[in-house]
């Protein structure tokens, strides 16, 4: 299979023939779904039947400009005529055997992940907060393994604002409070750093420590890129505290920084990286990249996962990868990413009362709205504009466009978040 850069899909596909008569309509799928499906989500009023590339279609056949990829998901975009091929070719042959039993596409996508990060091994689950929880238990075990009578190391040191998922022990890690609310106590030994607060940081160390989780940039905390000068000295003090070190780059990994994870921005390197989301292009898969020197501390029986690595998310997720590689996405996530910044930036030296900054790293970015305006009333207003974006904390419009978007689409998503910020 050949690739095309340019963020093009590497081969055309099929066209889909869409006929609206054969499909619920967005009335009928709101029905269905206010009665079966558990509230837990404030839905948008829309419904997606297929997609292309950088472009999502309802069940009018109206065409989204799809800025949000799935929450960063999506990464090669939709439809890719690669991953769909690979997808078919590996359904036809087997999707599930088991853990108990060696997986030839497991092992081939474990050797390419570490082939793009540092010696080590993988741990393969289903979601980013699977893979937190099982950083988690890495921390928690090898903590236990150095404790002694006289010094229990037991504490995980995380950020406020942060994000690492829903599971009882990511949710506790997670720094926020409207996460954890509801839900009695907590995990014990967690403590909360103010975000890029190196006084704070080094306040918090001490022996007691068994790991810190840190995500490079903040996502649902506002995509907030951490210091350099932070994550060195996270890294420092791991090292001289004998805690690890991980990175949670579930949302930041597999190229949407502009390399293959934020931390290789730094000029460091982690104990342990988790990865989800953009990882197998859409299907779901999670994985923990850990190393060398922390292979061993869960033994056989200490962790598992049913699903995790079966042969279907391995084989997309190995393809991912060798379309980043094969079709220089990397490089054009860097160009993109320019030139999505400087036209943002063009927005608020044209709009200062409306917006205070654009930060962010390649194509995760967030513009921050002047005097904390609220963010869902745009997200809202993009989506009438037929623009899907997210929102990052309270006054924060997240953008997360497909690794494989081109300028035109960006100047058209520029008008359209133009005129949003001119009805603010």
């Amino acid at each position: 299979m050949s690739g095309q850069s340019n963020g093009e899909n590497s081969r055309p596909k099929k066209e889909i023939s869409y006929d609206p008569s054969q499909h619920l309509s967005l009335d009928e799928v709101k029905i269905l779904d206010e009665k079966y499906v558990l509230n837990t989500y404030a839905r948008m009023p829309v419904a997606f039947i297929y997609g292309s590339g950088e472009f999502l279609y309802d069940t009018e056949g109206k065409e989204y400009i799809d800025f949000l990829s799935g929450i960063a998901v999506t990464s090669l975009g939709h439809a890719n005529a690669d991953l769909n091929e690979v997808l078919q070719n590996q359904s036809e042959l087997i999707w599930h055997s088991s853990n108990l039993f060696y997986n030839p596409q497991q092992a081939l996508l474990a050797r390419a992940l570490i082939d793009i990060t540092y010696p080590g091994k993988v741990f393969f689950c289903n979601s980013g907060t699977e893979a937190n929880e099982a950083a988690i238990k890495i921390m928690r075990a090898w903590g236990v393994q150095n404790s002694s009578a006289s010094k229990k190391k037991s504490i995980i040191l995380s950020l406020k604002n942060s994000f690492h998922g829903r599971t009882f022990g990511a949710m506790s890690i997670t720094g926020q409070d409207k996460i954890h609310n509801g839900f009695g106590d907590l995990m014990q030994d967690i403590a909360y750093i103010e975000v890029n607060n190196v006084k704070e940081l080094e306040k918090n160390f001490n022996e007691n420590v068994c790991g810190i989780i840190l995500e490079p940039v903040l996502g649902e905390g506002g995509v907030i890129p951490l210091t350099r000068e932070f994550i060195q000295k996270a890294r420092q003090l791991s090292s001289e505290y004998k805690a690890i070190l991980v990175m949670d780059e579930i949302q930041t990994g597999v190229g949407r920084t502009g390399s293959y994870f934020a931390y290789q921005n730094y000029d460091l390197v982690p104990d342990i990286v988790t990865v989800a989301k953009g990882l197998a292009g859409g299907f779901p898969i999670g994985a923990v990249i850990v190393g060398q020197k922390y292979c061993n501390v869960l033994q056989s029986g200490m962790h598992g996962s049913t699903f995790g690595g079966n042969h279907l998310a391995t084989a997309v997720g190995y393809e991912v990868l060798r379309t980043i590689e094969s079709s220089k996405i990397l490089a054009n996530v860097t160009e993109m990413s320019n030139y999505f910044f400087e036209k943002l930036n063009n927005l608020k030296e044209a709009y200062p009362d409306r917006i205070e900054k654009v930060q962010g790293m390649g194509l995760l970015i967030g513009v921050v709205l002047s005097n904390n305006r609220p963010a869902r009333p745009l997200v809202q207003k993009a989506l009438e504009k037929q623009l899907i974006i997210g929102r990052a904390g309270e006054n924060v419009i997240r953008l997360a466009p497909p690794l494989i978007v081109r300028k035109t689409t960006i100047d058209k998503a520029i008008q359209k978040i133009e005129e949003i910020i001119q009805e603010i």
